[in-house]
């Protein structure tokens, strides 16, 4: 049950970011990119790190990769019923 906060911490995160950038850019595949990318850095970040707090760091960045993909599906179902 523990490993569902700093799951929750990365998903809030990435949304955060994700909200701002949606909020600059206006373009939802973009934002979905930099999402992509912030989950990339929190994760090499981590091997950086290295040790105990780098696997909590990956854990965080398992969140932030979560939110990557329901958004990233989010855009494929509402393209694909536009397109319908």
């Amino acid at each position: 049950m523990d490993i569902f906060i700093p799951v929750g911490i990365g998903f809030v995160s990435n949304l955060v970011i994700f909200g701002i950038f949606m909020l600059i850019m206006k373009d939802l595949k973009k934002a979905a990119n930099i999402s992509l990318v912030s989950f990339g850095i929190v994760f090499l970040a981590s091997f950086v790190i290295g040790g105990w707090g780098g696997m909590g760091t990956a854990v965080i960045s398992s969140g932030m990769l979560l939110l990557s993909i329901s958004v990233y599906l989010y855009i494929f179902i509402i393209s694909f019923i536009l397109n319908k």
